[in-house]
């Protein structure tokens, strides 16, 4: 009598499937109607995104002997596809240790949770859309793109306790960590395993508070921020249809002269989130 040989597979994450901050922006599936580009994404809805058990499903998968020992067990990386037209030019996200396909390119340096706030930064995506010229943004153009040194993200927070990374940090943590397959990620950041819930309102808060540090940090002037801001058309014209306003660049602003309250005044910032994870895993709550 013969043993069956047991075989792991892992997804191979494409471009496609994921966002800015987000490892389950997509499925991908072959559409039997397209004569080009046939692999085709299926977005998830929020209601699918608020099960923490809910993963992207790849069209293609991979045997997980052939991917890199040496991998950790979460991954950071941007999509090569893009093109300064779009919305946004720079979009990254975290992902868990998995196939990863050309089109998306990896991060691998030290504090790399961190690379994720710069390069998802609209201070940052600003300056990125003058460099790029076709629908790629490169390696060669990364690397002359005007990213935060680590002294800079370690350096005292200006507006609050600790450090900039470790205000940072919990923030990463809160958008990345949507499902159970980011929990080494969230344990890395916050020193529990836990699933942070997928809120669209909360995340937008989030969001504009990295931003509004992401500007005081490039120290940019808080004309130049509205100045950014407004140049980015489609993030606007999105906004007004959804809100009847550039909400986007409200809180961004809103929080940006709270914070300068805080580095004028010395009273810490205080947080317009409140960062609670959706559960905690059970060997956490037993140990608590």
């Amino acid at each position: 009598m013969t043993t069956a040989t047991v075989e792991r597979m892992l997804p191979l994450y494409e471009a496609k499937m994921l966002d800015a901050y987000d490892h389950r922006d997509a499925d991908v599936f072959k559409s039997a109607t397209a004569e080009k580009r046939q692999n085709q994404p299926r977005y998830l809805s929020d209601l699918e995104k608020s099960d923490p058990f809910r993963e992207a499903i790849p069209i293609a998968w991979v045997r997980e002997e052939v991917v890199r020992d040496d991998l950790p067990l979460w991954l950071a990386g941007f999509s090569d596809v893009t093109s300064s037209t779009n919305e946004r030019t720079v979009k990254a996200a975290a992902l868990p240790r998995a196939g990863v396909a050309n089109s998306y390119p990896l991060i691998v340096a030290d504090g790399r949770a961190l690379l994720l706030t710069v390069f998802n930064s609209f201070v940052f995506d600003y300056v990125a859309r003058m460099s790029v010229a076709g629908l790629h943004i490169n390696f060669f153009l990364v690397k002359q793109l005007p990213a935060l040194a680590p002294s800079v993200l370690n350096s005292p927070c200006s507006w609050g306790h600790g450090s900039t990374a470790e205000w940072l940090s919990p923030r990463v943590a809160y958008l990345s960590c949507t499902s159970w397959s980011m929990a080494p990620m969230a344990e890395e950041l916050t020193g529990t395993r836990q699933v942070f819930p997928w809120s669209p309102d909360q995340r937008e808060l989030v969001r504009a508070e990295i931003d509004a540090a992401m500007f005081h940090l490039y120290g940019v002037s808080r004309d130049d921020v509205d100045y950014i801001m407004d140049a980015f058309p489609s993030v606007k014209k999105d906004d007004e249809m959804a809100h009847g306003e550039y909400l986007t660049k409200r809180l961004i602003l809103e929080v940006y002269d709270a914070m300068q309250t805080a580095i004028d005044t010395g009273v810490p910032y205080q947080s317009i989130v409140d960062m609670q994870p959706l559960v905690i895993s059970p060997d956490e709550r037993r140990s608590s």
